[in-house]
C-alpha cells in the first residue's frame, strides 16, 4: 500500500479469480450480499465466489448493468443499458420492472424517504426521470420543472430533498413540493453528487471536486488528475472523501475542510491508490462502503477491497534494512529503532523521526538508566538522549549480540565467541578462555533489573552477578526467544513456552497452543496486555491468562494477527527486543522487511454478526429447489448442502457449525468449509441448521434453517418391512420343514439299510455258522454217547453239549430278534434299565432312572443311536468316574426328547473336556458323531462342583415313530406311564 494509505489492507479479485470486468456499480442488500453490476451482467458476491444472476424467462440477451440500488425493503433495483430499462430482484428472482419508455441507459437509481424509487434515464433530454411508487410508474420532464437535458446522477439528501445532476444544471425538489427548481450551481456533463457527515453536498465534474456553493464561500476544490469529467464519490465513516478517476485509480482526501488539521502534512491530505500499488486497474468506476466498514472499488479488470488493518507498516521508518533492525523502549516512553544507517526516535503520540545517522550498522540497542538509549555500532558505543550523544569505545574485534544495563549500572554486552563483556567506567571481560566456550548470545533484564544472559553452551560456573540460562537445557526446546515478563523470565522454543526458575511451572506446549512456539519477542503493558511476535504472527492476550497458562492452565484466550491483518513479513531472528510498548500505548514490532505498529485502542472487533444463507442442496448432482421446506427424492441417503455467511471483512476467517435435528442435536465443530455432505439419511423429517462466526469470532444471532423431508420408498415402508419379515419367517419354516424331512428320510434310509444288513447277517449266520455248530454238536454228542470208559467224564461231556445247545438256541433267538429290529422298539426307559444291569457298576453305586411324560415308540435308527450314546455314557460313569451316584433323566416332551446322564464322580475340567473331545477319549467323539447322524444336540459339561453331565436333545418329529395327531404327539396305548416316575436301583449284590 502507498505510505499514505498504510492503515489499510488491500485484497483484490481480478478476472482470473472469477471477478466480472468493467464494473459500473456496487451495493449491498439487507441480507448482506454484495451486488456487482457490470458490462458482463449482475453478480451476487459473498466474499468468496461470484454468482451470476439471470433475468427471469431465460432471455439469451446479455444484461449490461449500469447502476444498482438496494431498497430498504430488501429488493434490489437494477438499471440496465441497451434500452432494457429496469429490473428488480425479489425473492430470488430477477424480473423486468416494466418501466415505461426505457432510455438507452439508466445512469442512476435512488430511493426516497417514502420508499419511492427514482430512475435517471440517460441518453435523452425529455422525461429524464421516472419514479416507481406503490406499484405504479410516474414520469418527470419539463412540466415538472426539469430542463431538457440528460440526467446523470441522483442523490437523496438527509432532509429528503431529491437532487438531479443534469448535463449543465443542478435541480432539486424538496419533500412535498410538486416541481423541481434549479440551484444555480454550474456543472459539467457526467457530474455526480455526494454528501458529507455535516450534510454538505459535494459535486464532482471536469473542474474537480468541491462543495456545492463552495465557490461563493471561497472554499478550496480538489482537481482531478485528468479533467475529463465527473467521477463517483463517497464519504467514509471517518469523514474522508474517496473518488474514482478515469485513468488514475482512486484518491482519498483526508476529511476535506478549509482548515487542515494541525501538524498534518499536505502530502498526506490527498493519497492515491493505483495499479502500480496493486489496484486491479487504473480505470475505476464504482465505489461503495459496506456495513462492516470495508471500502469496495470496481475497476475495469476486477474488484478491490480496502479494509482497516490493525497491523500498520509504519511509513516513516526505513524498509528492507540490509541488517537486522534493533529496538528499545526508553524510560520516558519513547521508542527507538535503529537499522543499518540510522537511529529513529518515536515520541509518544508522534511519528517516527530520524535523530542520528549511523556510520556503521547498529548491532544492539537498549535502554540507558541515565536516560535515552545505548546504541552499539560496529566500532563504538553511543548513548543518545534528547539529541545529546555520548561516545564510548567498544572492545576490539567484538560483535554485540544484544545489550542491557542492569540495576547496578553495569552495561552488559554478550559477544558470542568473544565472550561476555560489561562496562562500568571501563570495559571488562568475564574470565573465560578465548574463544568463549559458553557462547553468550542474548540478554535481557528481569522485572528486578537483574541481567539474564542466554548461553548457547554450558554457562560459566560459580556465583554469577547475572542469571545464566543454557539454551540447550530447556523443556521448551532450543531457546529462540528470551522473554521478560512481570512474573519471571519466559523462554520460547520449538516445543512451546516455559517459565524459568519455577518448579511449579509447566510447559505451554506447541501441541496445546501452536502460537506459543518460536516466539522471539514479548512485551507487557500497564493495562495487563501481553503482546508477542513469533512464527505464528503477532499474538495478543491478557497477562494474567498467560501467567495461568504457564502453570498448566491450558491454551489461554488469545488473538493472532497475521498476513490478513496487515502483517507483511515474518519476525526477524535476532537478539534483543523485538517488541516495545511506547508511552502512548502503541506497540511496535520488528520484522524482516519493516517495522510495524498496532494502536490497541483502535482494535475494535467487528460488531456485525454474519447472516447465514443456505445456497443450494444437491442430491446425486441434481439441484433441489430451495425454500423454507424442501422434499428430497424418496430413498435419499446422501445430500450435499452449500451455505455461506455474509461477513465480508475477512471471509477466510469465517467459521461454520451445523447440525441436523432429527439425526443429531449436537452442533458440529466449527470449520471454514462452506458445504457439508449429509450421509446415512433415512426417511423422515429433519431440520438442517447452520450458523457462522465472523473474523473476530462473533457468532450469528440466528442460524439459517431448512426443513427437510425424505419420503420412504416402497421398500422402506412399514408394510413392506412387515411383509419381508413375514416372508422370512415363512421361508425359515419351509426350510425347517424341508430340513426335517431330509433328516427323517436319511434316518429311514439308514434304518432300511440297517435292517437289510441285519437280515443278511442273520441268514448267513443261520445258514453257515449255526448249522455248522449244530453239526459239530451232533458229532460231539455221538462221540460222547460212545464214550464208555469213564462215566464221570461222559457226564461232563454231556453237560458241555447241553451248554453248547443252550448257547446255540440263544444265538438263534438273537438272530430272530435281529430280523425283527426294523418293526419298532420298546420303551427307552426299559432299555436303559437293561443297560444299567449289564454295566460294571460298583455294588455301592446308586443308579436312578427318571422318566417324564408318556413314553413313545422311537424310530429304529434313533432308538439304536440313543441307546449306544446312553450306554457309552453309563460305561464312562461306571468305569472312569468313580461315582457313588448316577442318574438318568428321560423327558418325552411334545416338541423335544431329552436324555440326560449325570454322575457325582471325579468329572472333567474345561481343558480336559476339550482334550477328550479332540482326541475321542471316553468315546466322546463317537457320541457326538452318533448324535449328529440323527440330528440331535449333545453337550458335555461339569455337574455341580464335581461330576459330569451328558445332555442330549432331539426334535420330537425326528425321534418319535408315532407322529402328531390333532396338534399333539400321541403315544401307542401300550406304552408307559404318564407323569414323572423315579426308580431307585438298589446297590446290586457283588
Amino acid at each position: 500500500m502507498p505510505p499514505a494509505l498504510a492503515e489499510f489492507k488491500h485484497e483484490s479479485w481480478a478476472i482470473e479469480r472469477g471477478a466480472p470486468s468493467r464494473i459500473n456499480s456496487i451495493t449491498q442488500t439487507r441480507d448482506g450480499f454484495l451486488w456487482i453490476g457490470s458490462v458482463e451482467g449482475l453478480f451476487q458476491f459473498d466474499g468468496v465466489s461470484f454468482e451470476p444472476i439471470r433475468m427471469g424467462g431465460a432471455s439469451p440477451q446479455r444484461l449490461v448493468v449500469s447502476s444498482l440500488q438496494a431498497a430498504r425493503a430488501g429488493d434490489l433495483w437494477v438499471g440496465l443499458a441497451r434500452g432494457r430499462g429496469v429490473a428488480v430482484y425479489r425473492d430470488g428472482r430477477l424480473d423486468d420492472a416494466r418501466m415505461p419508455h426505457p432510455s438507452r441507459e439508466v445512469t442512476d437509481i435512488e430511493e426516497d424517504a417514502e420508499g419511492g424509487v427514482w430512475v435517471a434515464r440517460g441518453g435523452r433530454s425529455t422525461q429524464v426521470l421516472a419514479r416507481f411508487f406503490q406499484g405504479h410508474w410516474q414520469e418527470f420532464g419539463p412540466e415538472s420543472g426539469l430542463p431538457e437535458q440528460p440526467a446523470w446522477n441522483l442523490h437523496v439528501a438527509r432532509d429528503g430533498t431529491i437532487w438531479v445532476v443534469l448535463s449543465h444544471a443542478l435541480a432539486y425538489r424538496r419533500p412535498g413540493e410538486p416541481r423541481f427548481q434549479l440551484s444555480g450551481e454550474g456543472v459539467g456533463p457526467r457530474a455526480s453528487l455526494t454528501e458529507d457527515a455535516a450534510g454538505h453536498l459535494w459535486i464532482s465534474d471536469a473542474k474537480g471536486m468541491r462543495m456545492v456553493g463552495g465557490a461563493m464561500e471561497g472554499l478550496p476544490h480538489f482537481a482531478h488528475p485528468t479533467p475529463t469529467g465527473g467521477t463517483r464519490m463517497l464519504f467514509d465513516r471517518q469523514g474522508d472523501l474517496w473518488t474514482t478517476t478515469w485513468n488514475s485509480g482512486v484518491r482519498r482526501i483526508r476529511a476535506p475542510d478549509p482548515r487542515p488539521a494541525a501538524g498534518e502534512a499536505t502530502s498526506r491530505a490527498v493519497a492515491s491508490f493505483n495499479a502500480s500499488a496493486g489496484l486491479t486497474s487504473d480505470q475505476t468506476r464504482a465505489l461503495f462502503q459496506d456495513r462492516e466498514g470495508n471500502l469496495w472499488i470496481g475497476t475495469e479488470l476486477g474488484l478491490d477491497q480496502l479494509r482497516s488493518a490493525p497491523v500498520v507498516v509504519d511509513p516513516d521508518l526505513p524498509r528492507n534494512s540490509p541488517t537486522s533492525y534493533r529496538m528499545a523502549a526508553a524510560d520516558d516512553g519513547a521508542v527507538y529503532v535503529a537499522d543499518a544507517q540510522s537511529l529513529h526516535a518515536i515520541l509518544p503520540g508522534q511519528a517516527p523521526r530520524q535523530v542520528l545517522a549511523n556510520q556503521t550498522p547498529a548491532e544492539a540497542l537498549c535502554a540507558a538508566k541515565a536516560g535515552g538509549v545505548w546504541l552499539v555500532l560496529g566500532d563504538r558505543v553511543l548513548r543518545f538522549d534528547a539529541g545529546v550523544v555520548e561516545r564510548r569505545a567498544k572492545p576490539v574485534g567484538t560483535m554485540a549480540y544484544g545489550c542491557a544495563e542492569d540495576r547496578e549500572g553495569r552495561l552488559w554486552m554478550p559477544a558470542l565467541d568473544r565472550g561476555l563483556y560489561w562496562f562500568r567506567g571501563a570495559w571488562q571481560r568475564w574470565d573465560e578462555p578465548v574463544p568463549s566456550p559458553s557462547l553468550p548470545a542474548n540478554i535481557t533484564l528481569d522485572a528486578n533489573g537483574r541481567a539474564v544472559v542466554l548461553f548457547r553452551e554450558r554457562p560459566p560456573p560459580g556465583v554469577l552477578p547475572f542469571m545464566a540460562l543454557d539454551a540447550t537445557q530447556s523443556k521448551a526446546g532450543g531457546i529462540e526467544g528470551l522473554l521478560a515478563t512481570d512474573g519471571g523470565i519466559v523462554v520460547s522454543g520449538s516445543q512451546g513456552m516455559a517459565l524459568q526458575g519455577d518448579p511449579a511451572a509447566a510447559l505451554l506446549s506447541e501441541a496445546v497452543a501452536p502460537w506459543a512456539s518460536s516466539l522471539n519477542g514479548l512485551a507487557q503493558t500497564a493495562q495487563g496486555e501481553t503482546w508477542a511476535i513469533g512464527d505464528a504472527g503477532i499474538v495478543q492476550l491478557k497477562s494474567g491468562d498467560l501467567a495461568r497458562a504457564l502453570r498448566g492452565g491450558g491454551d489461554p484466550p488469545h488473538r493472532v494477527l497475521g498476513f490478513q491483518d496487515g502483517l507483511n513479513s515474518f519476525v526477524q531472528k535476532a537478539p534483543g527486543a523485538q517488541v516495545a510498548v511506547g508511552g502512548d500505548g502503541r506497540v511496535w514490532f520488528l520484522t524482516r522487511r519493516n517495522v510495524v505498529r498496532i494502536a490497541p485502542e483502535a482494535l475494535a472487533p467487528n460488531p456485525v454478526p454474519p447472516p447465514v444463507v443456505v445456497r443450494a442442496i444437491e442430491v446425486n448432482g441434481r439441484p433441489i429447489v430451495l425454500g423454507a421446506h424442501v422434499e428430497l427424492p424418496a430413498g435419499t441417503t446422501t445430500a450435499q448442502v452449500a451455505y455461506t455467511a455474509l461477513s465480508l471483512t475477512v471471509p477466510g476467517r469465517v467459521r461454520f457449525s451445523h447440525r441436523l435435528l432429527g439425526a443429531d442435536d449436537a452442533w458440529s465443530a466449527s470449520t471454514p468449509q462452506r458445504q457439508i455432505v449429509l450421509s446415512d439419511l433415512r426417511p423422515g423429517d429433519y431440520r438442517f441448521e447452520v450458523r457462522a462466526s465472523n473474523n473476530d469470532g462473533l457468532w450469528s444471532e440466528l442460524p439459517a434453517t431448512v426443513a427437510i423431508t425424505i419420503p420412504a420408498t416402497f421398500t422402506q415402508t412399514l408394510g413392506f418391512k412387515l411383509g419381508v419379515a413375514l416372508a422370512v419367517m415363512v421361508l425359515i419354516g419351509v426350510v425347517s420343514i424341508l430340513r426335517m424331512r431330509q433328516v427323517l428320510a436319511r434316518i429311514r434310509d439308514r434304518d432300511a439299510e440297517r435292517l437289510r444288513e441285519r437280515e443278511r447277517i442273520s441268514r448267513d449266520m443261520h445258514d453257515t455258522l449255526l448249522q455248522s455248530v449244530q453239526g459239530l454238536l451232533l458229532h460231539f454228542q455221538s462221540v460222547a454217547d460212545r464214550w464208555r470208559p469213564d462215566a464221570r467224564i461222559q457226564q461232563e461231556l454231556n453237560k458241555v453239549v447241553e451248554r453248547a445247545q443252550s448257547v446255540l438256541s440263544d444265538s438263534r433267538d438273537r438272530l430272530q430278534g435281529l430280523r425283527r429290529a426294523g418293526a419298532g422298539h420298546g420303551d427307552l426307559e426299559q432299555a436303559t434299565r437293561r443297560l444299567i444291569q449289564d454295566h460294571p457298576f460298583a455294588p455301592t453305586t446308586l443308579v436312578t432312572v427318571e422318566s417324564k411324560g408318556p413314553a413313545r415308540s422311537l424310530r429304529p435308527g434313533v432308538f439304536d443311536e440313543l441307546l449306544h450314546i446312553v450306554g457309552e455314557a453309563l460305561f464312562n460313569a461306571a468305569q472312569h468316574a468313580h461315582a457313588t451316584e448316577v442318574g438318568v433323566h428321560l423327558d418325552h416332551g411334545r416338541r423335544w426328547l431329552t436324555v440326560e446322564i449325570r454322575d457325582n464322580g471325579v468329572g472333567l475340567d474345561a481343558v480336559k473336556l476339550a482334550q477328550a473331545l479332540a482326541s475321542g477319549h471316553f468315546g466322546m467323539r463317537s457320541m457326538v458323531e452318533r448324535a449328529r447322524q440323527i440330528g440331535a444336540d449333545i453337550e458335555f459339561d461339569r455337574h455341580g462342583e464335581s461330576g459330569t453331565r451328558v445332555a442330549l436333545r432331539i426334535k420330537a418329529a425326528i425321534a418319535y415313530a408315532v407322529q402328531v395327531d390333532g396338534g399333539r404327539s400321541v403315544a401307542p396305548s401300550d406304552h408307559g406311564k404318564k407323569g414323572i416316575e423315579r426308580t431307585d436301583e438298589r446297590p446290586r449284590p457283588s
